[in-house]
């Protein structure tokens, strides 16, 4: 299994395809939408997903015109913001900025691991702190949808250092939510994976916007990750022996997925 840059992208993808070998997860073209979080949008989009407000910008805009940069995104963003190196994972890179002074060293972190960088408005607004929640998709051509789990992260966001170097942060299998509001969070996970035409298995993550003066919460679509973590504390495999399906079982399936859709390329004609 093969993470973050040629690993997830697309790139060891596209060699695999020359070579005409069986492989586990998502092609060429899912792989590097699912990389680029400013690509991944555009079909999430086209789907009609819900997702916060966002503006792209390249490390060169940055670097030429911090000034007009910052006009720009507070032109069509509100505060509190994340700066996001656009292909990157495990939230390297990510930062919280609460107002403009926090901007410019932000977005400097974020341009140090990428060339492009994604600046999302956050979910909320100011003083919110948005529930986060994930939900494993296995599948090829017909994919299904784990139980949806939730993320208590230790720190203000679930950052890296929540995620990796610390244990406070509380994962909770299934949530805790209406059964409207998990079929929604579970159609939609299944929506964005059919979006950017994944396959094998994605982890899909959501943020919910706490209910206001009798408002319903409202859920946004935040991200995909076509190749999620198989470690002792990784949400994909919870989630799945949550739903029923234990680790080895679930190995298994991936295998045969792969095994299917390397069958399913062979009826394409290439001559």
């Amino acid at each position: 299994v093969l993470h973050g840059t040629f690993g997830e992208d697309g790139t060891i993808q596209g060699l695999l395809e020359l070579t005409d070998l069986a492989y586990v997860g998502s092609g060429v073209l899912g792989s590097a939408a699912g990389m680029d979080k400013d690509v991944m949008k555009k079909p999430f989009a086209a789907a009609g997903l819900p997702q916060t407000p966002y503006l792209a910008l390249t490390r060169a805009e940055w670097k030429a015109d911090p000034r007009r940069s910052t006009r720009r995104i507070e032109k069509a963003l509100a505060y509190p913001l994340f700066v996001k190196p656009a292909n990157l994972g495990s939230s390297v890179g990510i930062s919280k900025v609460h107002n403009r002074a926090e901007l410019p060293a932000a977005m400097d972190l974020a341009a140090g691991f990428d060339r492009k960088l994604v600046i999302e408005q956050g979910v909320g607004g100011p003083g919110v702190k948005p529930r986060e929640f994930e939900v494993a998709v296995l599948g090829n051509d017909s994919p299904v949808a784990s139980v949806v789990g939730e993320i208590v992260p230790a720190a203000e966001f679930y950052d890296y250092e929540a995620k990796y170097l610390s244990d406070a942060s509380i994962p909770i299998i299934p949530a805790k939510l209406s059964k409207h509001e998990t079929n929604q969070i579970r159609e939609t996970a299944i929506a964005a994976f059919r979006a950017c035409d994944c396959s094998g298995l994605a982890r899909v993550d959501f943020l919910m916007e706490p209910a206001r003066k009798g408002k319903k919460p409202r859920i946004y679509l935040n991200e995909i990750n076509t190749m999620p973590g198989f470690t002792s504390i990784s949400m994909y495999p919870k989630l799945w022996e949550a739903t029923g399906l234990p680790y080895k079982k679930l190995i298994d399936r991936l295998i045969q997925l792969a095994v299917e859709r390397h069958r399913e390329k062979q009826q394409t004609r290439f001559t």
